[in-house]
């Protein structure tokens, strides 16, 4: 599959070469360069900790902006749904974590080795996190140590292997390039904590990320005026939560609908999406009417992996069915 890949790309890129050549025998004024405004979020992994019956992976969310590729934690099989989405691998060098528990990183060592070694990928691999990202990365390393040995050559250097970590310990700018801000809010996600959420903004709109927290009122002051807003889940019934001590626990660390409304409500958000969605014993319906309950009336979503959201003056839906 590799090798057709990047046959397909290779036969492409020469076309496109070729046809440049011939413009440019005709004329000696270059073209003005295009800017992008593409704005789209790509729910590569929908899911919790959870092996999840309904078929989500683990957190990962692709935000392309412009040129640029983000990706917003890199939970279990964040690669393998990246190909599937048809995103450039190789482009997704930049890296941001909402917190260090392992359904958000799991996918990581996979997404810095594979692409190095079967597409040679250019390094180095840029991630923001909270403290301790630094400390993770080297445990990734130390992990693949016989790959990081044995796999370089001249198709792939052994340099394209670095990473960078960028660590920070509160609310900040941590990213601004090419006309994306990408700003770090603290949230409380109880013993998964630093945990922060994140706001993306890019060509005069507005992406909230909620990462995992409960309620948060510094995300609803920092994600005022949000064209999207994507918020985390977990919606058991009162009956499980009442006869299930650890459910309750979990209830502790993660939003309910109610919660969750309470953010879409108090941010503007023109749509509101869940994602890292825990049903349990609930269905989808079900978290629907209970965010309608709770005062949300806007346009809402339950996220699938691989469900794409365009973000401009209209913002448009599609899906894409999992494999």
């Amino acid at each position: 599959m590799p090798d057709s890949l990047d046959r397909r790309r290779f036969l492409t890129l020469a076309a496109v070469a070729g046809a440049g050549t011939a413009v440019g025998a005709r004329s000696q004024v270059p073209a003005a360069k295009t800017i992008s405004t593409t704005f789209r979020v790509t729910l590569l992994g929908t899911g919790g900790p959870e092996l999840s019956a309904e078929g989500r992976e683990g957190a990962a969310t692709l935000v392309q902006a412009g040129d640029q590729y983000l990706l917003f934690d890199a939970g279990r099989g964040v690669l393998k749904r990246l190909y599937q989405s048809g995103a450039p691998i190789n482009s997704v060098e930049t890296v941001f974590l909402t917190h260090l528990h392992s359904d958000h990183i799991v996918g990581l060592p996979d997404l810095w080795i594979t692409p190095w070694f079967l597409f040679a990928r250019k390094g180095p691999l840029q991630v923001y996190g909270p403290v301790g990202t630094q400390e993770m990365l080297e445990g990734m390393g130390h992990f693949l140590a016989s790959d990081v040995r044995q796999r370089p050559g001249k198709f792939n250097a052994a340099a394209d292997l670095a990473f960078k970590a960028h660590e920070f310990t509160e609310g900040a700018v941590v990213y601004q390039q090419g006309g994306v801000t990408v700003t770090s809010v603290p949230v409380d996600h109880k013993e998964g904590n630093p945990a922060f959420g994140y706001v993306v903004e890019f060509a005069g709109r507005k992406l909230v990320l909620s990462g995992d927290c409960t309620l948060s009122p510094a995300l609803i002051a920092a994600g005022k005026g949000a064209d999207v807003l994507i918020h985390n889940v977990f919606a058991p019934s009162p009956a499980l939560l009442a006869r299930d001590a650890n459910k309750r626990q979990v209830a502790e660390k993660l939003a309910s609908p109610e919660q969750a409304a309470e953010v879409f409500v108090g941010t503007g958000a023109r749509q509101g999406v869940y994602s890292h969605v825990i049903l349990l014993d609930s269905t989808e319906a079900d978290v629907v009417r209970r965010t309608r309950a709770a005062g949300f009336k806007g346009p809402l979503v339950v996220g699938n992996d691989l469900m794409t959201i365009n973000i401009g003056e209209l913002i448009s839906i599609s899906e894409q069915l999992p494999r």
